[in-house]
């Protein structure tokens, strides 16, 4: 409990101060003032205890519990911290502070500092950190049993000392100086590493270990008055400790599933805003940019469709293992959901090292995978946004992000960076994207008919449905402001009916008219790779009683080509229909 550690891949603080930065000469004077403390006081106490009389009165429940505190300290629990963190807890405070209290502090002394350099060597920690934790265990140790000693009106360099029920106050009182000295030299340490205020450092440490730690801590006194009793006794308190680490570990095991994806082991949805947050909270401290980054597998439905749901999640799986390979150790992956992946990238240093890393992650993607008794090669589209050029909160970074990403997913495989919309009313994209929804019910959206001529015969022979949206804030916005949201957000779909439903209806009327001619209406790629469309567009000629080769769809090259398989597949529906099919942009 207290000392320095690594956790979730974090540097400790004194690890932390290895560059000059973050290393000022007054943090070296106090780890190095620690340690020569602790060394000193070990050294006193041992030289005048060794050649004390009486050792043949210590008992063997001393002994015992020096061993207990050695096993302690090597077999720490780890402990969640509330949120994407966690700590380990040792048991060694327990029985650290019983001997103090009841025994030699020269045998605590050494067999505490012994127990801290293996585990810290164990862990590959560094020197100075080792140094620090062994000094101010030490000193700890030394402050508990002077408060004891001085309350309960015993020698502070007695061998044994009988615990009874009038030292009792003492002991809590000492209990209470372990904490409070203990938690106070970590705290202080790590404030100078970091530049942290050390009330902030204390007020989250301290409320944690006050329901951690604290617990351990008043186990203590019964831990001595039952090792004064028998060393039989001490078997019987290893059983609560067992119920402590057992619920510890189904704690944090529980803790784990509730911040990780159970198929790919990635971070989920709440870990990455956790991480993402924090990110942005230290962005804007430090003054620099982040970067969140969506990517989403292109045809992964048609995997889960074709070769099962089993195949998919294999894809998924080494999907995941693929781009923890491709990132930095500072660059947090996680699974939205589905196969929609994110990337909080917390410091971006310029936008070509981020294209970069976003080139690589998609070039880590590209081999096949082997799924299903099948060679799968993968290809994933990503879409970028940062902060603070294209949003200000997760949510808002999020949505930009999402944006770049469909804007990226038709063309397939691409990578897009958010583009702010440029109109001189000054248009929010997070404006739109949230009025979008319910613009077809409030009726915002208009029909502008444009008609075709014969160039030879200058006669009008059909007519061109546009789609404008008249905002009530923006006035009159042309399709390219409002078509990409739409397919983001998944409007485009309800959208394009009810454009084929007002383009139907002008050729109805026009047929009542005694005019015939045809209607061409734009289609997007999102539409066009949706098997349902077919379907749609031959109830919206049944609504409107219209031959179907009256209506013609315009695509894209670059729609025709984004996914073939599905468009082979909508255009041949769509052609069985009656309905006229015509390449828009030809030759882009």
């Amino acid at each position: 409990m207290g000392a320095l550690e690594t956790r979730h891949g974090e540097p400790a603080a004194v690890e932390a101060a290895g560059s000059p930065r973050r290393a000022p000469v007054l943090l070296s004077i106090l780890v190095g003032a620690v340690f020569l403390g602790g060394v000193t006081g070990a050294v006193v106490s041992v030289t005048l205890q060794v050649g004390a009389a009486g050792w043949g009165g210590v008992g063997v429940q001393c002994y015992a519990l020096a061993a207990m505190l050695l096993l302690g300290e090597l077999l720490p629990i780890p402990v969640p911290r509330g949120d994407d963190r966690s700590d380990l807890l040792t048991t060694s405070s327990t029985f650290a502070t019983a001997l103090v209290l009841i025994g030699p502090l020269s045998l605590a002394l050494v067999v505490q500092a012994v127990a801290v350099a293996i585990d810290d060597v164990r862990n590959r920690r560094a020197l100075r950190t080792t140094l620090f934790n062994i000094g101010q265990y030490v000193l700890t140790l030394i402050a508990t049993r002077v408060v004891f000693a001085l309350v309960a009106g015993q020698p502070v360099l007695g061998l044994t000392t009988p615990f009874t029920a009038h030292v009792i106050p003492a002991a809590l009182l000492a209990g209470l100086t372990y904490f409070a000295v203990n938690n106070g030299l970590v705290a202080l340490v790590v404030s100078l590493a970091t530049g942290l205020r050390l009330r902030a450092v204390l007020a989250d440490d301290v409320r944690f270990q006050i329901a951690t730690s604290s617990i351990l801590l008043g186990l203590a006194p019964v831990t001595a008055h039952a090792a004064s009793l028998s060393v039989f006794m001490l078997p019987l308190l290893l059983l609560p400790l067992i119920g402590v680490l057992f619920n510890a570990r189904m704690t944090m095991h529980r803790h784990h599933e509730s911040l990780h994806d159970t198929l790919t082991g990635l971070p989920n949805r709440e870990y990455f805003r956790r991480r993402a947050e924090k990110a942005l909270a230290t962005s804007r401290a430090a003054g620099h940019r982040m970067a969140v980054l969506l990517v989403d597998l292109d045809h992964f439905k048609e995997i889960n469709d074709t070769l099962g749901h089993q195949a998919g999640d294999d894809v998924l799986r080494q999907v995941a293992q693929r781009m923890l390979a491709a990132l930095p150790a500072d660059v947090m992956a996680a699974r939205l959901g589905g196969d929609e992946f994110a990337v909080v990238v917390p410091v971006v240093v310029d936008d070509d090292s981020l294209q970069h890393l976003a080139v690589r992650l998609a070039d880590e993607l590209r081999p096949p995978i082997d799924a299903g008794g099948a060679r799968i090669v993968v290809r994933a589209s990503i879409g970028i946004a940062m902060t603070p050029d294209h949003a200000e909160t997760v949510s808002e970074l999020l949505k930009c992000a999402d944006i770049a990403l469909y804007s990226a997913k038709q063309t397939r495989g691409d990578i897009q960076v958010f583009r702010q919309l440029d109109v001189t009313n000054d248009l929010d994209p997070m404006t739109l994207l949230g009025d979008l929804g319910n613009a077809l019910e409030r009726d915002e959206f208009l029909i502008e008919l444009q008609p075709q001529l014969n160039a030879v015969s200058g006669r009008v022979e059909g007519i061109e449905a546009l789609c404008r949206w008249s905002h009530p804030t923006y006035g009159v916005l042309e399709p390219e402001l409002f078509i990409p949201l739409a397919e983001s957000s998944g409007v485009i779909a309800p959208l394009t009916v009810w454009v084929l439903d007002q383009a139907l209806a002008a050729v109805r009327r026009r047929q009542a008219a005694g005019e015939e001619m045809t209607v061409a209406v734009n289609v997007s790629v999102r539409v066009l790779t949706d098997l349902d469309f077919p379907r749609q567009v031959a109830a919206a000629l049944a609504r409107a009683a219209v031959p179907a080769p009256l209506l013609v769809l315009e695509v894209t090259e670059t729609s025709l080509a984004a996914d073939r398989l599905r468009t082979t597949e909508v255009v041949n529906r769509l052609r069985a229909l009656g309905v006229r099919l015509a390449i828009d942009d030809y030759g882009t």
